[in-house]
């Protein structure tokens, strides 16, 4: 019984660790290390040993929180997966997992002036299933108007009704779609529902720090992905005219995706 409790500690530590350094972005150890094999750039080619006994250190301060044998075993655990090859190059499953960590930067903002609307009241006894679709829709980066009443610029609705389909939930939930909600001007509405003034506050601070040359390399990428997370990336009509995230990822594309992050640094065994 104390060995489940002392285990179940420990990965809850790891976890906690992992947060604290990708500024709770990413929450687990084999995801960290499968990010940190793709974008860190502070490593350098071991030579010698077989192929598949190369060992990869992300960086020193990662190496020096995880330690290096959790780091091994994390490594050993995402070849299990299937997210890497015996030659560490990722593999078409590595790709789909690396996507459905790390948010992506889109360039396409149009917007068509309609909102899509979710609406559910589903019953206590089916809170789970609520969950679920609720998981869904935050996924989406739709924005809750009230608790049961969720809004989109982007015809996601499809990918909602999936969802509706496979549980069943036709009774419970309403789609639609309008060309006005409310009384406010729909910018005013975003800014409101999203939070878009926070946002924009933690991109004019990444601007700042980057400016000032406060950050490593490291930090400038899991900054800016964090901040990414939260972005719904909403069209442009529907941005604040002072909106620095086109700023932010000009800089950090710059900075960081021309280097293409090429892994220099492997371990011995």
């Amino acid at each position: 019984m104390y060995d489940i409790i002392d285990k179940t500690m420990k990965k809850k530590s790891i976890s906690r660790e992992v947060s604290k350094i990708t500024k709770g972005l990413i929450n687990q150890l084999a995801d960290l290390v499968l990010v940190g094999l793709i974008f860190f750039e502070e490593m350098t080619p071991y030579q010698g040993g077989s192929l598949g006994q190369k060992v990869f250190r992300i960086d020193k301060r990662v190496g020096d929180l995880l330690g290096r044998d959790r780091f091994k075993r994390a490594l050993r655990n995402i070849q299990k997966k299937g997210w890497i090859n015996e030659n560490l190059d990722l593999t078409l499953k590595g790709q789909k997992r690396l996507k459905s960590i790390l948010p992506e930067y889109s360039e396409e903002r149009k917007w068509d002036g309609k909102w899509y609307i979710v609406a559910y009241d589903i019953p206590e006894n089916k809170r789970w299933l609520r969950k679920v679709l609720r998981n869904t829709l935050q996924e989406l980066k739709f924005g809750p108007l009230h608790k049961s009443l969720w809004i989109s610029p982007y015809n996601f609705l499809g990918d909602v009704e999936k969802i509706v389909n496979q549980y069943k939930l036709e009774t419970y939930v309403l789609l639609a779609i309008s060309d006005k909600l409310g009384r406010e001007p729909s910018e005013v509405l975003a800014r409101r529902i999203w939070r878009l003034e926070e946002i924009n506050d933690q991109y004019k601070k990444f601007i700042e720090e980057i400016k000032s040359k406060k950050l490593t390399r490291s930090e400038i990428v899991f900054r800016y992905l964090f901040i990414l997370h939260q972005d719904p990336q909403l069209p442009r009509d529907l941005l604040p005219s002072d909106w620095q995230g086109e700023k932010a990822h000009r800089i950090y594309k710059k900075l960081i995706l021309r280097n293409k992050f090429a892994l220099k640094t492997k371990f011995t065994k």
